[in-house]
């Protein structure tokens, strides 16, 4: 205890000293120091969280993005799609037509083929009267010159018959 005096301490001041920090250190351990620590850890918790969350944030911006690709690549082809089809429904739709004018156009032909046809048989009838009317009108004269009035009368009913059998 020598040296203790001898360097000016007090030992019962010392103690006292040595009590008061202990005293000291377990309030601030007690108020400051574990209520800080705890602070502490739940700001470096909400860090991770914040850092997690990010983390889970920009992957799911990722996928979205993937995502919007996707769906805007299939909405691409789907457009495609359509596109053709409707080119496709138009080309039939065309060619349904071509057809149909076709038909009609090929009626419109028959029916004006039929129709000279008969006009070419009416003509072709009424020229053989005419041209029978002919034959009769000049075989009289003819007949008249050179023929007895007999002769005549039986070659006019023989003509006659004969006029009769063509109509």
């Amino acid at each position: 205890m020598d040296l203790i005096d001898k360097l000016g301490i007090d030992p019962k001041l010392l103690v006292a000293q040595i009590v008061n920090f202990v005293i000291l250190l377990l309030v601030l351990t007690k108020l400051v120091y574990k209520p800080l620590l705890k602070v502490l850890d739940d700001r470096k918790k909400m860090i991770a969280k914040s850092v997690d969350d990010g983390k889970k944030i920009e992957e799911r911006l990722l996928a979205l993005e993937d995502d919007r690709k996707k769906v805007i690549s299939d909405a691409g082809r789907e457009a495609m799609m359509i596109v053709e089809k409707a080119k496709k429904e138009a080309e039939e739709g065309r060619a349904k037509a071509l057809e149909n004018a076709k038909k009609e156009i090929s009626a419109v032909a028959e029916k004006y083929r039929a129709q000279l046809q008969a006009e070419k048989a009416d003509i072709f009838n009424q020229l053989k009267k005419e041209m029978a009317a002919l034959v009769v009108a000049s075989s009289e004269k003819i007949l008249q010159r050179e023929f007895s009035k007999d002769d005549q009368a039986r070659l006019e009913s023989a003509i006659k018959e004969e006029i009769k059998s063509v109509k």
